[in-house]
């Protein structure tokens, strides 16, 4: 049984968007009846279409963490380590989700900084979601699509993702369910590449995603009503920071 009330509290189920009952090893929803896996009592298995991210990362998934840091010094600026600290160096209370979550990284730092509240983190993949558990101590993951977030409207006060916005096909969808789901004040820094150098789009050939340049991420943002609070630059990649309203923290 899954002890974190206050998190089954704001889940909501992907499919008809109804409150989850704790069962033995499962949660149960409330509407139309479909049961979700609990795994480990750290991993809720909420993915609605079983795709989940097929790829070598998913197969290795230890592999994943060395890779980031290579791959950084290829394509970023400064250090990974660097960069990751800044990102989440004032971040210190209240319901936070790292969308996108991999391996777990931010959130053990987080979990070592001592922040305070509910961490969650939220990936596709099973494999990731297995050793970021393992890496962390009282975070709890959701395997489920960063455009049909399994929580309650309004409910998240940091919203954050590092590498993996640019994966999605329809990130608008993505970033208007991130919209959804944070409250009033709430607030988001989001990480991604950009198509706006000749080593973003050889990156982006490489890995087979799919990267906007700079400013029609800034743009696409800024036409749901999110506020932009300043855009840092890391080689390839760039960094927002904003909230849903103008009085969310910077």
């Amino acid at each position: 049984m899954l002890s974190h009330t206050e998190i089954i509290a704001i889940l909501r189920c992907p499919i008809c968007g109804s409150d989850l009952e704790d069962l033995d090893d499962v949660l149960r929803c409330n509407g139309c009846g479909n049961k979700y896996r609990i795994i480990n009592n750290k991993i809720i298995d909420l993915l609605v279409n079983k795709h989940g991210w097929v790829g070598f990362f998913e197969r290795f998934p230890k592999i994943y963490d060395p890779w980031s840091r290579f791959g950084w010094r290829l394509t970023g600026q400064g250090s990974l380590k660097d960069f990751y600290s800044e990102f989440i160096e004032d971040l210190e209370e209240g319901v936070l989700i790292d969308v996108g979550c991999g391996t777990g990284t931010l959130i053990s730092m987080l979990e070592r900084k001592g922040f305070k509240g509910i961490i969650m983190g939220i990936d596709v993949s099973m494999p990731m979601l297995r050793v970021a558990s393992e890496k962390t101590k009282r975070a709890v993951f959701l395997r489920a699509s960063m455009d049909n977030i399994p929580l309650k409207d309004s409910t998240v006060d940091h919203y954050i993702s590092s590498f993996a916005v640019h994966i999605a096909e329809d990130k608008e969808k993505v970033f208007r369910e991130m919209k959804r789901v944070l409250k009033d004040i709430g607030n988001f820094r989001i990480a991604v590449a950009t198509a706006s150098s000749i080593r973003g789009k050889i990156f982006s050939l490489l890995l087979r995603v799919k990267p906007l340049d700079e400013n029609t991420y800034i743009n696409l943002i800024r036409s749901l009503g999110l506020e932009i609070h300043r855009v840092e630059k890391y080689g390839i990649f760039i960094s927002i920071y904003g909230a849903k309203h103008r009085d969310g923290i910077r």
